[in-house]
Parts: structure tokens; C-alpha cells; sequence
């Protein structure tokens, strides 16, 4: 299994793909005001879970290269992602107060998704439009993106983090001309100073996986 926290967050795409085809002493405070510290040599374990039938878990290490990329006129920083045997790339950017990551969708593109700004607050909703490929196929999405909670708290893993900033982002198919339907929900959950805490999917009502951070270290 690879559900490291850039592919976690590409399954609900995945997922509409499907559908069209038929440290523990780690202080918890963390460093400076960002909600993803981008120093180089900067670490982060995620334990990563898949729920329902065949459950299963397993870790990733993700780690500031010092490397950045631009793409589509934005500038990305890249993370070696490591999960048992296998190493790939990721991209997360923080372009004035916009938070985002850019990762491979699964099928023929890579997708950048805001997962938030920070300009916004608790309450306020954005949509934004996606085209995806599927072999000869395209079919637009629209993520919609909810600031849920700023400034609040979130416990996992047994470790407690302040100034977390909680935001949901909806993904949606039409199925009728101007009739959106939900398919799948992300909830990001990003604390100062130290970036993504969690990440947790769901298909409908079915919770699908989760990424969990229990160790990291900002330098």
C-alpha cells in the first residue's frame, strides 16, 4: 500500500475516475507563524490508514529537499516522500497566503489543490473548477473549499496542537445540468509552525483513509 499524504489526498480524484468509467517529544507549539514551515532538511511521519474491508497501515517520511519548482507560474517546494520501499516526489507551495499542494491525480494529469488561505475566514466558501482527463474522456469537477475552524485546537494521535486551521474541501460531479452532487470530502488540518497534522477522506458518508502526523522536526 502507498497512501503517502500527497496520494492520500488524490484519492477521492481517483475515486471520480472510477465512477465515470462505471515524535513523540516533539512540541506540539511548533516554530514561527506559517501553517507550513518550509525550511530545508525540515521532517515530517505521517502514519497513514486505509478503513473499511482490508484495512491496512503503514508510515511516511516526508522531507524538505530545499529544492523548489515552478508550475503554472507558481512556485512549489519540493518533499521526498518515503513509504517502506518506494521514494517519490511532492510539491507544496505557499504563494502569499495560499496554501496548496500539487500531485499526480492518478489519471493523466497532475491536479494543484487549495487546501487553503488564509486570507479567508471560518465560514467563507470557495469553489474552483478542475478538467480531468480519462483516456479520451473530460469531465470537470469543482472542488468546493470550506474554512471550517481558524485558531482552534485538534488532538491526534494522543498529541494536542494550538492555532490549528481546519478546512474541508468537497469534490463534485454534475449530474444534471446545473445539479452538483458531493462525491468525496477532504479534511485538511494544518497547525502554525508546524503544517498538515491530518488529512482524512471520505466517499458519501464513508470514511475511506487518513494521514496522521506523529513525529516531525522544523528546522
Amino acid at each position: 500500500m502507498k497512501k503517502t499524504i500527497f496520494t492520500l489526498a488524490a484519492i477521492a480524484t481517483l475515486f471520480l475516475g472510477a465512477c465515470k468509467k462505471d515524535n513523540n517529544d516533539n512540541n506540539p507549539g511548533g516554530k514561527g507563524d506559517s501553517y507550513q514551515p518550509l525550511t530545508a532538511g525540515s521532517v515530517w511521519k505521517y502514519r497513514n490508514t486505509s478503513l473499511g474491508e482490508g484495512a491496512e497501515v503503514d508510515t511516511s517520511i516526508n522531507t524538505l529537499t530545499g529544492t523548489t519548482k515552478t508550475i503554472n507560474g507558481k512556485k512549489f517546494h519540493v518533499l521526498n516522500s518515503v513509504t517502506g520501499d518506494e521514494t517519490s516526489e511532492g510539491y507544496i507551495g505557499v504563494n502569499g497566503n495560499v496554501y496548496s499542494m500539487y500531485y499526480e491525480a492518478g489519471l493523466e494529469q497532475a491536479v494543484e489543490l487549495t487546501y487553503l488561505d488564509d486570507n479567508k475566514k471560518a465560514g467563507d466558501t470557495w469553489t474552483e473548477d478542475k478538467v480531468i482527463k480519462d483516456g479520451e474522456t473530460e469531465f470537470t469537477i469543482k472542488l468546493k473549499t470550506t474554512v471550517v475552524e481558524k485558531g482552534g485546537s485538534k488532538t491526534i494521535l494522543d498529541k494536542n496542537y494550538k492555532d490549528v486551521a481546519h478546512s474541508k474541501i468537497e469534490l463534485q460531479v454534475e449530474l444534471e445540468e446545473g445539479e452538483w452532487e458531493t462525491l468525496s470530502q477532504l479534511d485538511f488540518y494544518a497547525a502554525k509552525g508546524v503544517g498538515i497534522i491530518g488529512i482524512y477522506t471520505k466517499f458519501g458518508d464513508e470514511d475511506v483513509a487518513k494521514a496522521e502526523l506523529f513525529n516531525y522536526t522544523i528546522k
